[in-house]
């Protein structure tokens, strides 16, 4: 028991977090893209892997996969999805999101029921 008391009193004297080594943080400023170029119209510009390799040429849309496009709609609401699920029905994946975002919503709700106590 003198043991673990010992290394208790050891660890409040000790300082947890000291300085880094060579004095206060030092401010980093954002010097804002590396590579600045024109914007083109055959090529997706600063989109290249890898170094000295050339910007990947612009592909007509049939060429890409259909679910690409589909990234570019936009989600519907949670209340939207509310009103889907109570009238329609919802697909797979969005009942997901409503009943993930029900679970965080009754998640918060008992934490701060037990924080008021």
């Amino acid at each position: 028991m003198q043991g673990v008391r010992a290394r208790l009193a050891a660890l409040v004297v000790q300082r947890l977090r000291g300085l880094p080594p060579g004095g206060a943080k030092k401010r980093v400023v954002d010097k804002g893209p590396a590579k600045v170029g024109e914007l083109s119209a055959t090529a997706a510009t600063g989109v290249a892997i890898r170094k000295g390799e050339s910007d990947p040429p612009i592909l007509p849309d049939d060429q890409y996969p259909d679910w690409l496009f589909g990234l570019m709609t936009p989600e519907p609401s949670t209340a939207e999805l509310q009103r889907l699920y109570e009238q329609d029905g919802l697909t797979l994946p969005q009942m997901k999101r409503l009943f993930r975002y029900k679970n965080k919503q009754r998640i918060r709700e008992n934490n701060e029921a037990r924080a008021k106590k």
